[in-house]
């Protein structure tokens, strides 16, 4: 007679639904709390059988089963929100309007300006970022202006910025910020409801655009080519590295096959639970998108503007069938791949995208 084998809802079935499939997102939520759960760098492993019935690693990962409606319930209540680009209260272009925010950020340098003005107003006191460089990305908690320029610009790779959640708590922290990716988001967002790591101390969230995330093989693949040399990358189509005047660019095709897995099921390329979105105006590169999300991210961004730190203009009304395009079309894949079985979402939605091919 077979053995029946119980898997349960902790870091088993996180090994056996999420890392050995290789759909780890490696946003770190999982890490920090539990003994078993350590980081490698930017890979996440199980180090020790887990029994637990349970697991609230399971419960946060973004990449275990996801209800998207109900996260979008909690974060918008009723309000109806566009299936495309999730719910908003307004689409913009901006700016820092501090000239070292603008530089040392990717495009606009609103992240930077906005985190900085965050900590100034005594919204956070501090937030989980992603410091270091694009050739050795690593989490970091941000409690300074400097620390926030510090981690300023793009990486483009998978720090698990999430697994200081603890830490930051341990040392004294009481309002986190999160600045990550969409994952990373989800995961805030799940973490949120979970008394028993204090995760509502996370009052803001600012996510990125992201289309994909490069594996850690990327590392080794820029050393090969003597790109680690350069300063900054940009991705707005090819793949550009840049230091001071000099610049190389490679054809996005070159390194498509570093894409996380994970990235290939992700439904939400904007972080549409964030509080505020940014990213890429993909036209005007001095200049950020922004999406303001939730009446948090309403009042922060009305409060930047009136204190100078950022400016807004209106979002050109012939660039967003162009967004929505690629985000309907991305969107699109994820529910096509089998693999994308973790995320529910309701028939209606669904359907949008899939049955009759649905409506940028």
């Amino acid at each position: 007679m077979q053995k029946c084998v119980s898997v349960y809802n902790s870091a088993e079935k996180l090994i056996a639904d999420v890392i050995k499939p290789g759909l780890c997102s490696g946003c770190g939520a999982c890490i920090g709390y539990c003994p078993y759960i350590k980081s490698f760098g930017e890979r996440v492993g199980v180090v020790h059988d887990c029994r637990k019935s349970e697991g609230t690693c399971y419960q946060v990962c973004p990449r275990a089963v996801t209800n998207f409606a109900d996260l979008r319930q909690l974060i918008f209540g009723d309000e109806e929100t566009d299936p495309v680009i999730g719910g908003n209260r307004g689409i913009y272009y901006a700016r820092a309007c501090d000239k070292l925010a603008r530089t040392s950020g990717q495009y606009g340098g609103v992240v930077t300006a906005l985190s900085i003005y965050g900590l100034q107003k005594g919204i956070i006191d501090c937030a989980l970022m992603t410091g270091g460089s694009f050739t050795g990305a690593r989490p970091f908690i941000a409690s300074s202006a400097d620390g926030i320029l510090a981690c300023a610009g793009s990486k483009y790779t998978a720090a698990p910025n999430l697994g200081l959640f603890q830490e930051a708590l341990k040392n004294g922290f009481h309002n986190i910020g999160v600045v990550g990716r969409p994952c990373q988001c989800t995961a805030a967002r799940k973490m949120q409801q979970v008394k028993e790591i204090k995760g509502e101390r996370i009052p803001l969230i600012i996510g990125l655009f992201c289309m994909g995330s490069f594996s850690p093989e990327f590392y080794r693949f820029i050393k090969d080519k003597g790109l680690d040399e350069y300063e900054k990358i940009d991705i707005p189509g090819d793949v550009n590295f840049k230091k001071g005047n000099k610049e190389t660019i490679l054809p996005y095709d070159e390194v498509r096959e570093y894409i996380r897995a994970s990235c290939n099921i992700c439904f939400d390329p904007l972080s549409e639970l964030a509080d505020l979105s940014v990213g890429s105006t993909e036209y005007d590169y001095g200049w950020n998108t922004l999406i303001i999300r939730t009446d948090t991210g309403a009042i922060l961004v009305k409060d930047a503007v009136a204190d100078g730190i950022i400016e807004i203009k209106e979002y050109p009304a012939p660039r967003l069938p162009l967004l929505k395009k690629a985000v309907f079309n991305k969107k699109k894949r994820v529910l096509e791949n089998p693999d994308a079985a973790y995320l529910k979402i309701s028939n209606k939605e669904r359907d949008f995208f899939l049955a009759n091919g649905g409506s940028a």
